[in-house]
C-alpha cells in the first residue's frame, strides 16, 4: 500500500527543547512519504515571541529566587491534572461534551493555531509538548476541523498534561509511558511504542581534538559539560561551584542558554579559582558531545539521550518538578546514570567516571544498550500509523 495524496502534516514544537525531535520526525516522514507536505511551526510561531519570552523569563526567575515555589506549583499542577483527567473520563462515560470557554476563544495562542488549521487544512497535527497539545485540541474544537491530533511523548517519564481526551494517537518513548497512559484510561490501540526520536544531527561531526580546538580549549584537561536545562543552572549552583573549586583538575563548559547574569557569576568564580570555563548559549551538538568527557545535568531527557547516543557517561542531578523527579527515578532505577544529589556526591561521581575506566566503560555500555533498544522511531510502520489516520490508499 502506498500513499497517493499530497496534503499537509503540521508539527508543533518547542524551539529550545524539541528542535532535534522535530528534525527527526520531519526527516522520517519526508523520507517515507515524499508526497506529504510537512509544515513545522516552533513555539514562537504558535505562542508569539512576547508570550514565549515571558514564559522563559518567569521560569528562570522563579527557579533562581524561589525554587520552593516551582516545586510547590508543580505538585499543584499535577493534582489539578488528576482532577481534570477524572472529570474528562466522567464526561466521556456520560456522553457529555466538553464546553469551550470564553477565555479559550480569546486565547491568542489558540487563535494562532486556528489560523494554521484554516491556512493549511492539515490532515494531521503532531504536537511535541503538552501545552501545544492542549492548544491544538481547543483549536480543533473551535474550527470544527476533522484534523487528527498526534501527541509525541518523548520524555522518559509521563507528564499528566499529555493525558487529554480527543487525542487520536500517542507516540511514546518507553513502556512506562505506555503503562502510565493506559492507567489514566487511554485506549491501548491509541498508543504506539515509538522509541526516542533521533536525528543524525545529534552525532558529532568532529574528532575530539578538532572539537576541543573549535571550542577554544587551551589544554588537554578533561572537559565536564554542565547543563542546567530551563533554569540555566540556577538550581545547581552549589554543585557547579564545587567542580570549579577543583583548581586545574578539569575544564568546564557551562550551558547558559543566553542567561548573561549567571554567565557573569561563573566567570568571576572561574577567574578566582583560575579554572578554564567555556560558556555556550546554544546546543552545538557536533562540538559539545565530541569534546565532552562527562556530562553533569538536570533531568533533561533529550540532552541525556544525546549523551547516550554519543557514549558520554552522565552524572544526573535531581530536579525540582514532579516530572524531573520521575525522570530521575526512571534513569537511576535503570542504572543508566550516576546519581548525585549533593555537591560532594557530584564531585565524587565525576571523579569516578574520569578515573575508574571499568566503571566508565560499564556506564557507556548500559547507555548504548538503551539507545540501541529505543532507536526505533523512523520505521515505515510508524509513519503509516500517523498518516493512515486519514490517508486514502491506491485501492480506494
Amino acid at each position: 500500500m502506498s500513499i497517493r495524496w499530497k496534503k499537509h502534516l503540521v508539527i508543533l514544537y518547542d524551539k529550545h527543547k524539541n528542535s532535534l525531535i522535530c528534525d527527526a520526525l520531519e526527516k522520517a516522514i519526508g523520507s517515507a512519504f515524499p508526497e506529504c507536505d510537512i509544515v513545522t511551526v516552533d513555539d514562537v510561531g504558535y505562542l508569539g515571541a512576547a508570550n514565549r519570552f515571558w514564559r522563559v523569563k518567569s521560569s528562570r526567575f522563579y527557579a533562581k529566587n524561589a525554587p520552593f515555589f516551582v516545586k510547590w506549583m508543580s505538585k499543584i499542577k499535577e493534582k489539578k491534572d488528576d482532577v481534570r483527567i477524572k472529570e474528562e473520563r466522567g464526561m466521556i462515560s456520560s456522553g457529555e461534551q466538553d464546553k469551550i470557554t470564553l477565555s479559550d476563544k480569546r486565547n491568542v495562542a489558540v487563535t494562532r493555531i486556528v489560523n494554521i488549521i484554516n491556512r493549511f487544512h492539515p490532515v494531521v497535527i503532531v504536537t511535541t509538548n503538552r501545552y501545544a497539545l492542549k492548544l491544538t485540541l481547543l483549536a480543533r474544537k473551535l474550527t470544527g476541523s476533522d484534523v487528527k491530533v498526534v501527541a509525541l511523548v518523548s520524555d522518559f517519564a509521563l507528564s499528566r498534561g499529555f493525558v487529554r481526551s480527543g487525542v487520536d494517537l500517542y507516540l511514546v518513548e518507553n513502556e512506562m509511558l505506555k503503562d502510565g497512559l493506559m492507567h489514566f484510561g487511554v485506549d491501548r490501540d491509541k498508543i504506539i511504542l515509538s522509541g526516542m526520536p533521533f536525528s543524525e544531527d545529534q552525532r558529532p561531526k568532529h574528532t575530539r581534538f578538532e572539537a576541543r580546538k573549535l571550542l577554544g580549549l587551551s589544554g588537554d584537561l578533561p572537559l565536564i559539560v554542565v547543563n542546567g536545562g530551563d533554569y540555566c543552572t540556577a538550581t545547581i549552583k552549589d554543585k557547579v561551584v564545587r567542580l570549579l573549586s577543583e583548581r586545574g583538575k578539569y575544564s568546564l563548559l557551562i550551558l547558559t542558554y543566553g542567561n548573561h547574569s549567571i554567565r557573569r557569576y561563573y566567570k568571576k568564580l572561574a577567574d578566582d579559582y583560575d579554572v578554564e570555563v567555556l560558556f555556550k548559549s546554544e546546543l552545538e551538538y557536533s562540538l559539545i558531545f565530541a569534546a565532552a568527557d562527562v556530562i553533569v545535568t538536570l533531568p533533561d531527557t533529550h540532552f541525556i539521550f544525546s549523551a547516550f547516543v554519543n557514549k558520554i557517561p552522565v552524572v544526573l542531578l535531581d530536579g525540582i518538578t514532579v516530572l524531573e523527579h520521575d525522570i530521575y527515578r526512571y534513569l537511576v532505577s535503570g542504572a543508566l546514570v550516576t546519581p548525585a544529589k549533593t555537591p560532594e556526591e557530584t564531585y565524587a561521581a565525576v571523579e569516578e567516571l574520569l578515573i575508574d575506566t571499568d566503571r566508565r566503560t560499564e556506564m557507556i555500555e548500559r547507555e548504548q544498550g538503551y539507545y540501541l533498544k529505543e532507536k526505533t522511531f523512523a520505521s515505515e510502520r510508524l509513519m503509516y500509523d500517523i498518516l493512515m489516520l486519514d490517508a486514502p490508499s491506491e485501492n480506494d
